[in-house]
């Protein structure tokens, strides 16, 4: 909204701001909209590195969630995630944090928790746990030098592993 008022104040059309509006998919690698794939929203959000930034990306949807999450193991705990988990059908897990995080999931009665060891994995386990109508989910809550040098490279070990389903 602030955006838009922006823009109107500097004198931008209405028909310019609608059609950013309905082109907009958001920065890449922060809760960014990848494609629906096979009735399944998919969404980057590679960034969120700590529990409070999945946190908030969980509460972004209604619709049934496919959690993938995981990383470097920072000595955290992931308690912080179980109240926003109502909407998580599933939790994919891996890296270094696969086993906390899933124990997580299975304490906040999370229907389907599985472990795996990479990101590729995950994708794949991900959207076999998967429904038309489901999100599927990349919200780490956890940093990525376990396995990628950047959340950036990260999100985009992520798509590429989307773009391989079709």
């Amino acid at each position: 909204m602030a955006a838009v008022a922006a823009a109107k104040l500097s004198g931008v059309s209405d028909r310019a701001i609608a059609h950013v509006l309905n082109e907009f998919t958001g920065v890449e690698h922060r809760l960014q909209y990848v494609k629906t794939l096979q009735g399944r929203k998919v969404f980057n959000d590679s960034k969120a590195t700590n529990v409070l930034a999945t946190e908030k990306a969980l509460q972004a949807f209604k619709e049934p969630v496919v959690l993938i999450a995981g990383g470097l193991d920072r000595g955290n705990e992931f308690d912080g995630l179980m109240s926003s988990m109502e909407n998580v059908k599933a939790l994919i897990s891996y890296g270094e944090t696969k086993h906390k995080l899933k124990s997580t999931a299975d304490a906040a009665g999370v229907q389907t928790t599985e472990e795996t060891n990479t990101l590729d994995e995950a994708v794949a386990t991900a959207f076999r746990a998967s429904d038309v109508g489901d999100v599927i989910l990349l919200s780490p809550a956890c940093a990525s030098w376990d396995q990628y040098r950047t959340f950036e490279e990260r999100g985009e070990a992520f798509i590429r592993a989307i773009d391989a389903i079709e």
